[in-house]
């Protein structure tokens, strides 16, 4: 079925003038049958025979052409605008037809307008090495993150009469990755609280942990990241942090990739909706998204985070719901885990040198069938070399119930917990939202709402009065 289809995409089609001439010759049979008039006949065979030679013409072509296809930038971010230069070569010794090309472009990308072609000249081995290169470009817009594979090159060539188009599709496809927006987040330290009510106390949390930070002048090459504003202040001079523990240091960043926390779907099992947080009950079985708004905010938050610590100096875990996923909705009893061996404790980019590689990871990310996540797993996991529990960073929708009790129970294997809890751009925050606060600040997080529609720094927000930056 797959070999006809490509057979009839392969065939060419008349145009209107094409139909325009059939139908002309159609009815120049009828007229000679009324009018038993034999000389049209003859007449109607030509004009018959015009479109088909011109069909059968097309379906000879045969396009020696090959394709360069090459991406500026070659690692484009979600929202941005991706130049693509194609580099087309004939290497038959005939100049090649005059067309439309496009590259066919895949959803949800939007897809590119043909545009001309001219003739491009043969290739004489006498006379060069290589053919002519003929250059054509375009832009395209990487609206959504992940992997899109661009092309074929496709050239659409017609007759000299414009009576039938043929489609030929030239060369492969070439992968285009979109990363996920990211947004700079403020330097400083991280006032991270712990306790409720009267008891919550505020700490400080610098790249280097809670070790004095030695501050020197600045140096032509240091990164801006490790200014000191507080010392440039003092000193009226640019300082920059000189830490004396600054690659012992490590974080945690948790993305909840559960589809149903994200799209309002049901799933099987209880939730906060039906008994811990009294929104809407979750049953039945459920297929995921191809797009989630609320969901590429939760990945460009936790890229975001991810990038500022790795630049601060830390090690960083990225955790997703993948790599610890207990319970799926199809299979209670299918273990996401066992199928990423070796991946439970998420991945693992180092101080000053992850940013491409994390960038790259959450590019792949993507929505997955997951009821019940042990956070727990992951981050009982030690970390080589950390001296201390890690700070946690947790961006989460609307969790189940057991993966909720998990997440609030993991705060007791953090030095600080801060989560960030993502819902669809309504007026007030959903009832589900507040529920899930309460239990993790009851748990000794820090928490805040934020809306998909709000910038990301909005997550750094006011807490308590305070201000939240890393």
């Amino acid at each position: 079925m797959a070999a006809a289809a490509r057979l009839f995409r392969r065939l060419p089609r008349l145009t209107l003038r094409g139909w325009a001439f059939l139908a002309t010759g159609v009815a120049l049979f009828v007229v000679m049958e009324v009018l038993q008039r034999r000389e049209f006949a003859f007449v109607g065979i030509f004009v018959v025979a015009l479109p088909v030679l011109a069909a059968f013409g097309v379906s000879l072509y045969r396009l020696p052409f090959t394709v360069e296809r090459r991406f500026s930038p070659e690692l484009a971010a979600a929202g941005s605008v991706v130049a693509v230069r194609l580099i087309v070569r004939n290497w038959g010794g005939m100049p090649g037809p005059e067309g439309a090309w496009f590259d066919a472009v895949p959803a949800p990308l939007s897809a590119v307008a043909p545009q001309s072609l001219k003739r491009i000249r043969g290739f004489r081995s006498s006379a060069t090495e290589a053919p002519e290169a003929v250059s054509l470009g375009y832009e395209l817009e990487a609206k959504h993150r992940g992997q899109h594979a661009i092309g074929p090159f496709t050239l659409l060539i017609t007759d000299p009469f414009g009576m039938a188009v043929g489609r030929r599709r030239v060369g492969a496809t070439d992968v285009l990755t979109v990363t996920p927006s990211t947004v700079a987040l403020p330097h400083g330290a991280l006032r991270l609280a712990s306790g409720s009510g009267s008891a919550r106390q505020s700490r400080r949390l610098g790249a280097g942990g809670e070790h004095d930070v030695i501050s020197r002048k600045y140096q032509t090459g240091d990164s801006m990241r490790r200014v000191n504003w507080s010392a440039t202040a003092r000193f009226g001079e640019l300082m920059v942090r000189q830490d004396d523990q600054q690659n012992d240091q490590h974080a945690v960043v948790i993305l909840d990739s559960a589809f149903t926390s994200y799209t309002g779907s049901t799933h099987t099992g209880s939730t906060h909706g039906g008994s811990a947080h009294g929104g809407s009950t979750h049953t039945g079985s459920t297929v995921a998204p191809a797009f989630s708004r609320e969901f590429e905010w939760a990945v460009s938050m936790a890229a975001s985070i991810g990038l500022h610590l790795v630049g601060e100096g830390f090690h960083v875990r990225l955790i997703d719901s993948s790599d610890i996923a207990v319970k799926s909705h199809d299979d209670a009893a299918l273990t996401v885990a066992s199928r990423r061996a070796g991946h439970s404790d998420g991945q693992r980019f180092e101080p000053h040198s992850g940013d491409e590689a994390l960038l790259l990871h959450t590019a792949h990310s993507a929505l997955i069938d997951a009821f019940e996540v042990d956070y727990r797993v992951a981050l009982s996991h030690s970390d080589g070399g950390a001296l201390e529990l890690p700070p946690v960073f947790a961006v989460v929708g609307d969790l189940s119930a057991p993966s909720a009790r998990s997440l609030a129970a993991a705060a007791r294997l953090s030095s600080g917990a801060v989560a960030i809890i993502v819902v669809e751009p309504v007026r007030g925050d959903p009832a589900w939202a507040l529920d899930l606060r309460d239990e993790l600040e009851a748990a000794g997080w820090v928490v805040n709402i934020v809306h998909s529609d709000e910038a990301p720094s909005v997550a750094w927000g006011s807490l308590d009065g305070e201000r939240l930056v890393l």
